[in-house]
């Protein structure tokens, strides 16, 4: 992996976390949709640093938020929306949004397959869209028009998909473990508080390590990206010219 600067990473999540923290306890939580765009906001701050201050600080990495245009927000946008549509229809078409009502609350049947689902989807979503925010900040891609710049982003996405899903593995090994303990456990959870206490002990653990854990997956994808983002534009781009 090339050197980048992990506390900077760091701390532009942990400056995320807060803010997002804050939008969900004022104005009675109405704000904390905002989070959502301050999040792409700092994942676009640290696909930048990694492409071009990799060991640089925190305000070096910062910086790099001068460079957002009115394309990076649509298209996050835009993915943000897919990304929600596939889950809720995911949801609801397999049935688990019955998880909604207070039967389903206490079916651990459907509690699992809820979770799963969820789980499922989200990965999915976050490896098919993980390169987004890369080709958004490269300045060799700035000037493509919107569409050709999302089947960059896709292409990536389903081209680069097995490598990315394994550095996922790689990076959060500790955040997979813990969660299927947390999986277990939730299931005994509807008969035993012990197993309850259990439960939040390693949901504590898996969101810890998902933090910390955060900023090699971010470097390995970026690696990944630098080494085959050419490649895909030649692939996708370079056979229209």
């Amino acid at each position: 992996m090339r050197k980048y600067n992990y506390g900077s990473i760091l701390l532009i999540l942990i400056v995320n976390a807060i803010i997002a923290g804050i939008l969900q306890n004022i104005a009675d939580g109405n704000l904390s949709f905002l989070s959502g765009f301050v999040a792409f906001i700092f994942d676009y701050i640290i696909c930048r640093g990694l492409l071009y201050n990799r060991e640089g600080s925190f305000s070096d990495y910062f910086r790099g938020i001068k460079t957002m245009t009115g394309k990076v927000f649509l298209m996050n946008i835009l993915v943000g929306a897919i990304t929600v549509t596939l889950i809720l229809l995911a949801t609801f078409a397999s049935g688990a949004g019955f998880l909604l009502t207070s039967y389903a609350v206490n079916s651990p049947k459907i509690f699992v397959s809820f979770v799963v689902l969820i789980a499922l989807v989200t990965i999915f979503t976050s490896l098919l869209f993980a390169y987004m925010n890369f080709f958004m900040a490269d300045e060799r891609y700035r000037d493509l028009p919107f569409f050709d710049s999302l089947k960059l982003i896709l292409k990536a996405g389903i081209k680069l998909f097995s490598e990315s899903f394994m550095a996922g593995v790689k990076a959060y090994k500790i955040t997979l473990l813990a969660g299927v303990i947390v999986l277990v456990t939730g299931v005994l959870a509807f008969q035993t508080p012990m197993a309850a206490i259990i439960t939040f002990i390693f949901a504590l653990i898996a969101a810890i390590s998902l933090f910390l854990c955060t900023p090699p997956f971010r470097a390995s994808l970026s690696d990944i990206y630098m080494d085959r983002a050419e490649e895909i534009y030649n692939e996708v781009i370079g056979c229209e010219d």
